[in-house]
């Protein structure tokens, strides 16, 4: 297993433990303890690029994200080749 699939693999497990939920980037460096956390916000970009994720704008203007099917899919797939 590639290393940089590790952050990956903690970083979707932690939006399916919340299912349903937008997480802000915040939230989720929060839960991950991501330093530092503002690069959170560049990691979870690039997810949402790859449509592992979906994003949202909430009434503040914050960007908000929760765990696509094809991330679910992701994990189960990656989970799945752990060792």
């Amino acid at each position: 297993m590639n290393c940089y699939n590790k952050l990956k693999i903690r970083t979707l497990k932690l939006f399916i433990a919340a299912p349903g939920k937008w997480l802000s980037p915040r939230e989720a460096a929060s839960g991950l303890d991501f330093v530092p956390p503002r690069a959170m916000w560049t990691y979870l970009r690039r997810l949402w690029g790859f449509g592992l994720l979906e994003k949202r704008s909430n009434s503040r203007g914050t960007l908000e994200y929760k765990i696509s099917a094809e991330g679910e899919a992701r994990l189960h797939w990656l989970c799945g080749r752990v060792r």
